[in-house]
């Protein structure tokens, strides 16, 4: 009624993004409001030839979640909807022009409801011409329910096969869960902004991704593609992952012959494991930069990527130098002492 007008940033229209979106906006406005009226969006439901709609698992899971009455508007009735379709093109023309500048999804939508906000307590309420918006819609927080005590988490559950390179379609785009799942059953919790995959039989973690939208799009692992790089040397000049790699450790890798690559890339592989790919890649710097002739052992590169993952690696050109006065001084008094004994003698 007061015709507040809030909006976020997704980046797409499927249930996960539309119920992270409703959540930011509860979340701003604190509270739940007993009913939502949709627009047919396809995440919140599909409506079938007899007009009757169907909810998504996951905003079914919402909406039961928040306790909220849903309802849809008719197809291809914009008379229904004619304040939303205006507050579409004046949030459009006030807020996104020119283009908002952010790092992230969560930056841009907190811009975003700021901006809203001002537009509220600068604009008056249809009905009541010499009010504000913000004071009408004050008034209305009354009839908000209390936002639940549990966070809801809207996640999409899936079961995939994985192909022979142990790689996952999801949503055309494919994941890597690694050579050693190929052909065998994932489990993906999908999330607005994030994928994690998991062996359904022993819950084991695999690996975690953004969330990729498009189509034909990968993403991988640094630490699944070492493993079979390993095995492949060869294959390290056309890796997917080799962009990913610090330029400097890039070219080292690149300068060693068949034998010295295969066993360097085995020990990233294993240090890896270990301690993580950030950590290990901060470990080949420091060793590249003590001695670049020699490549990466497994029992000298993996306690330095522990080292740097638990923050207790000094860098030896930090370290100083033992004090060795007191040993001098001990020799030299003990020359001295027997010498003298020697002369008395």
């Amino acid at each position: 009624w007061s015709n507040m007008r809030l909006c976020v940033a997704l980046p797409g229209e499927n249930a996960e993004c539309l119920c992270h979106g409703l959540m930011l906006v509860f979340e701003h406005i604190g509270g739940v409001p007993p009913l939502v009226v949709m627009d047919n969006a396809t995440g919140a439901g599909h409506r079938n030839a007899k007009g009757e709609v169907t909810l998504t698992d996951v905003f079914a899971a919402f909406v039961a979640h928040h306790r909220i009455e849903v309802r849809f508007c008719n197809p291809y009735s914009g008379n229904e909807k004619g304040s939303v379709e205006n507050a579409v093109g004046f949030l459009r023309r006030n807020i996104m022009v020119p283009p908002l500048h952010a790092e992230s999804y969560e930056q841009l939508s907190r811009l975003m409801l700021e901006r809203c906000d001002g537009l509220a307590a600068e604009s008056y309420c249809p009905r009541l011409m010499d009010v504000p918006v913000t004071q009408v819609f004050a008034e209305e927080r009354a009839s908000l329910m209390p936002l639940p005590s549990t966070v809801f988490d809207p996640v999409r559950w899936q079961t995939r096969m994985a192909d022979k390179y142990g790689l996952v379609d999801i949503d055309s785009n494919q994941y890597l869960a690694g050579a050693c799942h190929a052909r065998s059953r994932v489990l993906a919790a999908i999330r607005w902004d994030t994928v994690t995959l998991t062996s359904p039989a022993t819950g084991e973690f695999l690996a975690d991704y953004p969330r990729l939208y498009g189509k034909s799009n990968s993403v991988e692992d640094p630490v699944l593609v070492f493993p079979q790089l390993a095995l492949k040397p060869r294959a390290w000049r056309e890796s997917t992952i080799r962009p990913d790699i610090p330029d400097d450790i890039r070219g080292w890798l690149d300068s060693m012959d068949d034998k010295t690559l295969k066993e360097s890339l085995k020990a990233i592989a294993y240090a890896c494991q270990a301690a993580g790919f950030e950590p290990v890649m901060q470990a080949c710097d420091e060793i590249l930069a003590c001695n670049r002739d020699m490549g990466l052992h497994a029992d000298s590169l993996t306690p330095i990527a522990l080292r740097m993952r638990d923050g207790d690696w000094q860098y030896p050109g930090a370290i100083d130098e033992p004090d060795l006065s007191g040993y001098d001084r001990f020799i030299t008094s003990d020359r001295h002492t027997n010498n003298d004994q020697e002369g008395m003698q």
